[in-house]
């Protein structure tokens, strides 16, 4: 589900521990600028037994977005969460004159790439050296939507 304010600011500190763990800190950033109202950015979460199961975090600029983060509970891995998120965005998307969605993704992270590959994602380009921790190459991944 697409959060609202007031459900983001009670789930902030789940969804800030979930993320930072794999996205060395970025994930409370995010979710600080988002509460402070200081950017466009979306989060969709979906909750199991009133805990934050996983999110996804999705930037927007007129008919473009960008997936920033998407992250699953060790819990609730494999379960069918990420790809109900994927799905929840991509209507949103559609509802909302969305016409493609970028990301970015560690070249070395195998499952995430055919993961985006399943859902109709291809990869477009490289970034030298973009990730760091250890440094790496990320891959360029696009998707366009029909509306």
């Amino acid at each position: 589900m697409l959060l609202d304010f007031a459900s983001l600011s009670d789930c902030a500190g789940e969804i800030s521990a979930l993320g930072d763990s794999l996205f060395h800190g970025e994930t409370s950033l995010y979710i600080e600028e988002i509460i402070n109202n200081k950017t466009s950015h979306r989060v969709f979460a979906v909750f199991r037994d009133e805990k934050t199961a996983g999110f996804l975090i999705l930037s927007t600029v007129l008919d473009e977005a960008e997936l920033l983060e998407v992250a699953v509970s060790e819990n609730f891995r494999r379960s069918g969460i990420a790809s109900e998120l994927m799905n929840e965005i991509f209507e949103w998307c559609k509802k909302n004159g969305i016409v493609q969605i970028f990301l970015e993704v560690r070249e070395s992270n195998f499952p995430a790439r055919a993961y985006y590959r399943k859902f109709g994602f291809t990869e477009d380009g490289v970034r030298k050296n973009y990730y760091r921790d250890p440094v790496e190459n990320a891959l360029l991944m696009s998707r366009k939507l029909s509306l």
